[in-house]
Order: structure tokens, then sequence, then C-alpha cells
């Protein structure tokens, strides 16, 4: 039986582990190139798998919406769908990072991608009989975010088991292309599809894109190493990592640096129907090119990092990125103009993703293995909680206005940057560095 001694001390021996691999010592990564990871077999199964899966899940958001406005026609049944979809991801993504640290990730991964494909058939069958009703849409909501509170950790944490660590630098940024580059077609492949087939049609092609993603998957061959808390139960587990987190300097700040970006900085998305309408006087149209302008740029962005790796020194890296992002976005909630407005917004997506795809890849070189699930599922948060930030924002734009709602947002995103810059010299002096011994990934399968 586990001393409360012993416990805590499997809480700061990884800790004390991955601090030690933060110290600015070690190697930087030789000419980083985009596609080199595609040369590992298992990192090509997983990176094309991202393709249908996340191009699906970016479609789910379209056709859900189009299906809640076809049936009820309310605004605050649309708004109540999104809620369904991102609360049980935040009641319980450290649930899902605990799993993901206890059970074969891989599998856990691919039993997401066969739970959501059921659902999709489910929504399509029900669509397409016409005997849908919106409280089964809304379960199914409410279900597919259960699932994807499962399926972020387990994705993020088999990164190390199809990749060599030395490749992380540019196997992460390469990786998040496709989130970017599904982002900027996926809501309107969607639309298209609504308008070609319908959308009970278009979920049983989402569906598709799961099962597709489910049998790319299943092509990986990794060796996961075993669990090493498995004897101490899932509860005792969530608050282990915790305190991991709460005990790591540089992972907190990583981690608070996200969060503040998705409820202060992220949250100017919420508010560009208004923009667009009311101050830039550009309709629809020209929403639409806010949106992609800032697309655009986060692809950019995305793949703008993997050059930036050479240079190593992510700390300055992340600070520097949330720092301009926030001025940038200061500097749109004041434009004048339509044409500036949107070279703010094309270099703000660039930053934003310069500093978040900064951040994750410091996150996977330096963590440790028996604690990744966990931290990743935090992080994996940044996202969920995005709608809590609109919902700031709109409130402030009630009382006062959109221009000082969102300049408010990127003052609080330099601040919180400046500050972690001036108090916590360890994050300021992190370093993007590849170890060969103590920190190579674990349980890879050999190429």
């Amino acid at each position: 039986m586990n001393t409360p001694a012993v416990q805590d001390a499997a809480v700061a021996a990884p800790a004390a582990r991955a601090n030690q691999r933060l110290e600015p010592a070690g190697s930087l990564p030789e000419s980083p190139s985009l596609l080199r990871p595609l040369r590992h077999r298992n990192y090509r199964f997983y990176w094309l798998a991202q393709f249908p899966s996340v191009l699906a899940q970016n479609m789910q958001q379209v056709a859900l919406a189009w299906l809640v406005l076809q049936l009820t026609n309310s605004p605050l049944l649309l708004g109540v769908t999104g809620l369904m979809q991102s609360a049980p991801q935040i009641a319980l993504s450290f649930v899902g990072g605990a799993v993901a640290d206890r059970m074969d990730r891989l599998r856990l991964l691919m039993t997401t991608q066969a739970t959501t494909a059921l659902l999709f058939l489910a929504l399509s069958v029900l669509t397409l009989t016409e005997r849908v009703q919106v409280w089964e849409v809304m379960l199914c909501a409410f279900l597919l975010g259960c699932v994807r509170s499962f399926d972020q950790p387990s994705r993020q944490a088999l990164i190390p088991l199809v990749i060599p660590r030395e490749e992380i630098p540019s196997a992460v940024p390469l990786g998040n292309t496709v989130w970017q580059g599904t982002r900027l077609v996926g809501p309107a492949f969607a639309g298209m599809l609504i308008y070609l087939i319908g959308v009970g049609h278009t979920f049983l092609v989402a569906c598709m894109g799961f099962v597709l993603a489910l049998g790319l998957f299943s092509r990986i061959r990794v060796e996961q190493p075993p669990a090493q808390m498995t004897d101490r139960g899932l509860i005792r587990n969530m608050l282990d990592g915790m305190n991991f987190i709460r005990t790591n300097q540089i992972f907190y700040a990583l981690i608070g640096l996200t969060f503040f970006n998705s409820v202060f900085g992220m949250s100017y998305v919420l508010l560009l129907p208004i923009f667009a309408r009311d101050i830039l006087n550009v309709g629809s149209q020209g929403f639409g090119l806010l949106e992609s302008a800032a697309g655009l740029g986060s692809l950019l962005g995305t793949i703008g990092v993997l050059y930036l790796a050479r240079w190593g020194r992510s700390g300055i890296q992340a600070l520097a990125g949330s720092a301009v992002f926030g001025a940038l976005l200061i500097g749109f909630a004041l434009s004048p103009s339509y044409a500036l407005s949107l070279a703010f917004l094309f270099l703000g997506g660039a930053a934003n993703q310069m500093y978040m795809t900064t951040i994750n890849t410091s996150l996977q070189l330096n963590l440790p293995e028996d604690f990744r699930g966990r931290v990743m599922g935090v992080w994996g948060l940044t996202w969920s909680l995005m709608p809590f930030g609109g919902t700031i924002a709109g409130g402030i734009a009630e009382v006062s206005s959109p221009q000082i709602a969102i300049a408010l947002g990127g003052a609080l995103v330099v601040g919180l940057a400046l500050f972690i810059a001036a108090a916590l010299p360890d994050v300021r002096g992190l370093r993007q560095e590849v170890r060969s011994t103590e920190g190579a990934p674990l349980g890879r399968a050999p190429q």
C-alpha cells in the first residue's frame, strides 16, 4: 500500500525531471524541414488520419448548427447546442487526460473515432428518415463533447510515440497545418454539402471521414510503455496531475498563456460579425474575408514556427508572440479602415499560432511520459474556453462598445506576457532543445 510520502514522491520525481529538461542546455535541432517527419511510417499514418478526422470535426459545427436552425429557428437553442458540446469537454478533459495516461493511447484514440462515427451515423439516419427531434440533437452534441474530451488528450499524447524526439520541432507545426488548413475549408465544405445533398447526407459524409481516420490510425504500430500509476485510482491520478502542473512553474506559465489567449484574446472571433456589419460596414461578404484573413495568417504562422526552431529561444518566442498578438488586437479594435483591419487580423493570426505552436512544441519536448496525457488534457481546454471568453467580451461590448471589449482583451494578453517575462526568468530563458538520452521518446516502435 502506497504511503502519502511515496505518493508525493511519485509526483515530485517527474516534476524534477521536467525542470531539469527545461534548463537551457542541450543541442538544437539541425536544419528543420516541414516534411521531414513524414519519412517515419507511424507519423505518416498519424498525419494522414488527421485530415479526414479534423475535417469532419470542422464540418460538425456547421451541420449541427444548421440542423438546429432548421428544427427550431431559435438563436437561443443555437447557443445551447454549442454549450452542450463545450461543457463536457471542459468538465471531462482532465478525466480524459488521466485515462490517456492509464491505457493504450492509440486504442483510446481509435475508440473515440469509432464512437464519433456512430454518433454521426445516428444523426444521419434520424435526419434522413425525418424523425429527428431537438432533444436528440442536443443529446448527440453532448455525447460528441464527451468523446472529444478523451480524443484530444490521447491524440496529443500519442505524438512522441510515433515520431523520434528530435523530429518533434518539425512534427508539431506540420500537424498543426492540418488543423489550420481544415479550419479554412471545413465549414465552407460543410455548407456546400448541405446545399447540394442536404444536412442528413452531410452527417453521413462526416461519419465516413471518421471511419477513414479509424482505418489510417489502425495502421500505426507502437509499443506504449506500461502505465506507472494504474494501481492508484483515477481520482488520485487526476490530483497528481494537477499537483504536477501547480508545482512546475514553466508548465503552469505556458498553459496559463494559452488560457488567457483563449478567454481574452480569441474572444474577438465572436464579435467579428458586429465589426463587419456595424463598424466597418462591409456586410456578410466582408465578414467572410475577415475570417479568412485570420485563418490564412494562422496557417502561415504555424509554418513560420518551423523556421524559428533553429533559433531555439522558445521562451522568448512564445512571450513575444503573445505580446505581439495582443498589440495587433488593439490595433484591429482601433482600425478605421477595412483594409487595415484585414492586415491586423492576418498578422494577428500569424502571431497567435506562432506562440501557440511554440508552446505546444515545448510541452511535447519536455513533458515526462507518465504525465503527458493529463497535462495535454488541460492544455486542450484552450479551445473549449473560447465561448466563455466570448460571453465576457459580449457583456463588455453591451455596456461599452465592441472596440473597447477587443482592445481590453488585447491589453490583458499583452500584460500577462510582459508580467511572465519580467517575473519568471525560467520561462523567458526556455530553449527548444533535443536530448538523445533521458529525453528520448518512450515506447516508440523501431522505424
